[in-house]
């Protein structure tokens, strides 16, 4: 059976373990970090509601302000987020690092800080900005909220667990793999294997119109629950299967389906994704061009922080 990552039945149980011992560490982080946040978010909350003319006069000004501590801290702590982001793009376009992990969880690593660094931004910015800062912040949103969208894209196109594309034909040995483990698994004959592929075609649905695409996925994947139960009733029905065969007959069914819709609209993800990086680069480029600006013009006024 061929090693195609997250859409393969049955990977090494050493990789298994080391993808869950992967997905923890990224929960614990992102609760840990969320937290920290949430509590100085919290703690400076007077502060960030009082206006903008009464600040100078708040207790909290010289810590909360963008040159105070916190503030500066928050300010330092967010671009060095914002700046190991760029180790990705280093991952995937060299050969640097190439031992150093699957490129899959170079990209969780690289959303993380996409989503912390922009977080701490907004506190040491104490949620006002203006001047040329403003358009650095507010094409660091751009980039955070479309870095959402490309990941979605980025999990519609089929890769092997080290986050490398499929070709067409690894694709088709791929979808060839799961009706053999159907037909191993069920002990189907081939009038009921022939059955079942024409079941899962029509579950598979049909190549989508490009302006419904995205629509299309996000709504199969907000219904995800409510189609396996119907899938799982149907295949009850058609093929007469019971537990425990049942259940291990959904969820090999439900990850074909999966790949056929993947596949239908591969051509129109790609197309999608490259009209993303041309929206994405832009404002990724000028925020990090003005955020290089403002902190080199911060450190020659002597804005330095505890150093």
């Amino acid at each position: 059976m061929a090693n195609y990552g997250a859409t393969t039945l049955a990977p090494p149980a050493s990789a298994t373990k080391e993808r869950d011992h992967f997905k923890i560490f990224l929960k614990i982080l992102y609760a840990l970090s969320l937290a920290i946040y949430i509590y100085f978010l919290i703690d400076g909350l007077n502060y960030y509601r009082t206006t903008y003319q009464e600040r100078p006069h708040h207790e909290s000004y010289r810590e909360l302000r963008p040159a105070g501590f916190r503030g500066h801290g928050f300010g330092i702590l967010g671009s060095t987020m914002m700046l190991f982001m760029l180790f990705y793009s280093v991952r995937k376009r060299t050969r640097l690092f190439g031992d150093w992990g699957a490129l899959s969880r170079w990209l969780d690593i690289h959303i993380y800080f996409g989503i912390m660094g922009p977080l701490f931004i907004i506190l040491h910015t104490s949620f006002k900005v203006q001047g040329l800062v403003a358009v650095s912040f507010w094409s660091m949103v751009a980039v955070a909220s479309s870095g959402i969208l490309g990941r979605y894209l980025y999990l519609q196109i089929p890769r092997n667990r080290r986050g490398d594309e499929l070709s067409l034909r690894q694709i088709t040995e791929l979808e060839e793999n799961f009706s053999r483990d159907l037909q191993e698994t069920l002990n189907l004959n081939e009038e009921k294997l022939h059955r079942l592929d024409e079941i899962l075609k029509n579950r598979g649905g049909r190549e989508p119109k490009a302006l419904k695409l995205f629509l299309e996925m996000a709504l199969s994947d907000l219904l995800r629950p409510f189609q396996v139960y119907r899938l799982k009733r149907l295949l009850a029905g058609e093929l007469q299967l019971q537990e425990p065969y049942l259940h291990r007959a959904v969820q090999l069914a439900w990850r074909k389906i999966k790949l056929q819709r993947r596949t239908l609209a591969l051509n129109q993800v790609q197309r999608l994704f490259h009209y993303w990086h041309v929206f994405h680069k832009p404002f990724a480029i000028i925020m990090y061009i003005i955020m290089l600006v403002h902190v080199g013009v911060a450190v020659w006024l002597g804005y330095a922080w505890v150093f």
